[in-house]
């Protein structure tokens, strides 16, 4: 077998997620293509005779007996007449694989410039992924890529290792899912998994307090640019001036439309809202300052302490809100505390002393000086590592895996084509732990 992983040939590292698929060589610092996981598509109009075309064929822009795809940065972001949009991942699991590779081949292909079947492709899973979906991947980078060789790894084992551990509880934050992951000498304790689907929570929240009558300001309305004719400057809290696309309204359809609506929150959410590093205090909020915020229509507003109360969701859930709420999501300190109470006692102080916060939603303003203050209350001895650096913090999983792929020991742990022509499907379970 080729020596893999050595420094013949560099292998490929890929890195799924909700929001965006990163993709690169091992031993960079950073990703080469960043695109967004959400793509364009347009169904085909029914001709006579046709039945319907389900979703997950609308994989590939080459089938045009299909629907038209769009994938990448000129994908879902432009406008285009009965466009719908797509994500094939849903709290942080691949649901649908038709789209994969074609997502992948536009990184690989359109982005990169180079071809699977040259290199070792590492891909990245979550802790939570199911032994379906690790043999399908197997099975679309063997099959339709023809890589010479393959291996899946965890995320939080991939995190851990890019923070310089082997051991450490990993809390990772992205756009739909919130994990908490106990990684011991590189192997995943299970039963302490723990995850929720508390950023989507939090968005909510957000999205709620944006577009709900307010006494100090009207409701924002979340038009994208691209449907905004013109618009005229107002003073902050009045009333937007603004006149439609008329002509573009008709095919606008409403996936589209509540992908970019969410896509405005997100942006307001980054850019303004907070969380204070001590907890609550109503005194300590009123001194803050506040912020101002301009949407696509024109609007602006000064958010004062309630872009404190967006990021309280973190941590804090309110009595009306769980009572009306049973089977709300888990906030960051109820998952660490689930989690470690599931590990072996002498296990837990070394995880909390390895604490390794990642992922897009961890650069939220104040939640790293936060997590420190709720920890502080219950563990004395606790430490985070939170990288400052922004592309650390949001690509920890693939930057691990670019060191992990690098490695020249690794190279024993690549699944072969042969191995994969011999033994099948099997060999993903025994191979990648």
């Amino acid at each position: 077998m080729v020596n893999y992983g050595g420094d013949e040939v560099s292998a490929l590292v890929i890195d799924i997620g909700s929001s965006s698929l990163r993709a690169g060589y091992a031993g960079d610092d950073t990703p080469k293509a960043i695109i967004p996981s959400a793509y364009g598509y347009i169904p085909p109009s029914p001709s006579p005779g046709d039945g319907d075309v389900a979703m997950n064929e609308a994989g590939s822009s080459e089938n045009a007996g299909k629907a038209k795809s769009y994938f990448g940065h000129s994908g879902p972001s432009i406008w285009r007449a009965n466009m719908e949009i797509g994500n094939p991942v849903s709290d942080g699991l691949i649901s649908d694989f038709g789209p994969i590779p074609a997502l992948i081949r536009h990184a690989l292909e359109d982005v990169m410039r180079c071809s699977a079947s040259e290199h070792p492709v590492l891909i990245t899973e979550p802790s939570w992924n199911t032994p379906a979906n690790r043999e399908r991947m197997a099975e679309i980078m063997f099959e339709e890529f023809q890589v010479p060789a393959f291996y899946i790894a965890n995320t939080s084992v991939l995190n851990t290792f890019a923070a310089g551990k082997g051991t450490a509880l990993v809390i990772d934050i992205g756009q739909s899912t919130a994990s908490v992951v106990p990684v011991v000498d590189g192997f995943v304790l299970r039963k302490g998994l723990q995850y929720s689907s508390l950023p989507k929570l939090v968005h909510a929240h957000a999205r709620h307090l944006l577009t709900a009558p307010n006494p100090i300001r009207p409701p924002a309305e979340l038009y994208p640019y691209q449907l905004i004719a013109s618009k005229q400057p107002v003073e902050a809290n009045a009333p937007p001036r603004y006149t439609l696309r008329q002509d573009r309204l008709a095919g606008t359809t409403q996936s589209w439309r509540e992908w970019y609506e969410a896509r405005e929150v997100e942006e307001w959410v980054q850019s303004v809202a907070g969380v204070l590093d001590q907890g609550w205090n109503d005194q300590v909020v009123q001194h803050r300052q506040p912020k101002q915020y301009e949407f696509p229509t024109g609007f602006n507003a000064w958010f004062g302490p309630e872009r404190f109360g967006v990021g309280e969701m973190y941590f804090l859930h309110s009595p009306q809100l769980v009572a009306g709420n049973p089977n709300i999501p888990k906030h960051i300190p109820g998952l660490i505390i689930d989690s470690l109470k599931a590990c072996d006692p002498e296990l837990r102080q070394v995880l909390i002393s390895n604490v390794v916060l990642t992922g897009g939603g961890s650069l939220f303003s104040g939640l790293a000086d936060r997590l420190g203050a709720e920890l502080a209350r219950s563990f004395p001895h606790f430490k985070i590592q939170a990288p400052g650096n922004p592309i650390e913090r949001r690509y920890g999983g693939w930057l691990g895996g670019s060191i992990l792929a690098s490695l020249g020991t690794f190279h024993q742990l690549w699944i072969s084509r042969e191995e994969w022509q011999e033994h099948g499907k099997a060999i993903v379970g025994q191979r990648c732990k």
